[in-house]
């Protein structure tokens, strides 16, 4: 009786002659690490990774290949990153990814990070207090009130205008990163 062939035999008899070349399979490498860039980024921000471990993910790579992963890298996280605490890490990966031309742009937006928390958190008690304030007027009052700034238009207009100059910077950054 003859023999009857999977169809992954037919596939590889078809197809051993085909190879990939060294540029198609560092390309194939560099997609690998840009699908794991996503899932190091959350764990930068849960605390699981380290910006140093980070790092040395990275230089685990093939000396090919490290380049473009730090460009790639840096581009996802720049993308990712905002105003609030909870990016510290990835601005502390960023930092330990940064090339010279960076450096300048990271520490620019450290600064106004700084500036923009500390001016939100003044004037976020500034209006708890005008809301508390009118609260009290037609007297609602007490321990238990509570002041929240969501949809206080206001409250809005004014953290917009706070986070501007914030918001410029970090979009310079990404256009520096690609």
């Amino acid at each position: 009786m003859a023999e009857i062939k999977s169809t992954l035999d037919l596939v590889m008899e078809k197809t051993k002659h085909l190879t990939l070349s060294a540029e198609e399979k560092l390309e194939m490498q560099l997609q690998d690490i840009v699908k794991k860039v996503p899932g190091y980024m959350e764990r930068l921000l849960d605390g699981a990774l380290t910006p140093e471990q980070l790092l040395g993910e990275i230089k685990a790579q093939p000396r090919e290949l490290t380049q473009r992963a730090h460009r790639e890298i840096a581009r996802q996280l720049s993308r990712t990153l905002d105003l609030t605490e909870r990016t510290n890490p990835l601005l502390r990966a960023l930092e330990m990814l940064a090339e010279p031309g960076w450096a300048e742009m990271l520490a620019e937006i450290k600064r106004c990070r700084s500036q923009y928390r500390k001016a939100a958190a003044d004037s976020q008690r500034q209006a708890r207090n005008r809301i508390l304030e009118k609260l009290a007027a037609v007297g609602i009052r007490g321990s238990a009130v509570v002041a929240k700034l969501e949809g206080d238009a206001s409250w809005e207009t004014e953290d917009r205008r706070l986070r501007g100059p914030c918001e410029a910077r970090l979009e310079a950054l990404r256009a520096a990163l690609g």
